[in-house]
């Protein structure tokens, strides 16, 4: 892979990153926030209960796939740069 292309990759990889981070705060604001004051299932209040527990296993599960589909092993060494 040539130096341009990892940095290519590199780049791409930080903007998903930083667009998964912004989501993350958004659905955590919202989850945190909108709910009224019920209880969810596991008896905990709802915002608890959808910021705390529901949104982190769901955004694990997101940010999996994507390095899964996105993310790319990048070498480090220079040995084959053609430039």
């Amino acid at each position: 892979m040539l130096k341009i292309e990892r940095y290519r990759q590199a780049t791409k990889e930080a903007k998903i990153t930083l667009l998964l981070a912004l989501l993350y705060v958004i659905g955590w604001c919202l989850c945190a926030y909108l709910p009224k004051g019920t209880h969810g299932p596991l008896g905990f209040p709802l915002w608890f209960e959808l910021s705390c527990i529901y949104l982190p296993i769901l955004f694990v599960v997101v940010c999996y796939w994507v390095i899964r589909i996105f993310f790319q092993d990048i070498p480090l060494d220079n040995s084959d740069d053609k430039e």
